[in-house]
């Protein structure tokens, strides 16, 4: 809902600057469709202790995102997103507050990657913010390295 109100909200200000509509919608329908199939994650594997760290809903949005980029040019960005959160959810040296904040800047980094036009500057902030709060734990920076490098190779950047 708050993916279809940010859209929402994104359409009533270029309407009222008059430019014509700009870029950076969420794929609202995608996500939907893939969260709703059920509690089933086909992509990430997490084992049952450290479900509960992780809110469902932004595994359901980076699962739905690994999703929609299989067959993609992004399909090496989607299974590094997953080895990701995989290895967000293994650690045990983070805090159960640190796996949550990694795993909605993540969330965040998906949303912004699946998009029609993702914002290079967004998506240079989140990685920035994702390396901040990766910073000491080994496995974690090194699968923000990898996904940050699959992210350029589709990119460009």
């Amino acid at each position: 809902m708050l993916s279809a109100s940010s859209n929402q909200a994104l359409d009533d200000m270029d309407f009222i600057v008059g430019f014509g509509r700009t870029g950076g919608r969420i794929p609202v329908e995608a996500l939907a469709r893939a969260a709703s199939m059920s509690r089933t994650y086909n992509n990430i594997k997490i084992a049952n202790s450290n479900i509960g760290v992780i809110n469902t809903g932004n595994l359901a949005r980076i699962d739905a995102a690994i999703t929609i980029s299989q067959g993609t040019e992004g399909a090496e960005f989607g299974a590094r997103l997953k080895d990701l959160v995989e290895s967000i959810a293994k650690n045990d040296q983070a805090s159960n507050e640190k796996k949550k904040e990694l795993v909605e800047v993540a969330t965040a980094i998906s949303d912004q990657a699946i998009s029609k036009t993702p914002s290079k500057t967004v998506l240079d902030v989140l990685f920035g913010k994702l390396v901040s709060l990766a910073s000491g734990f080994s496995t974690i920076e090194g699968a923000v390295e990898k996904l940050k490098v699959a992210w350029d190779a589709i990119s460009g950047g």
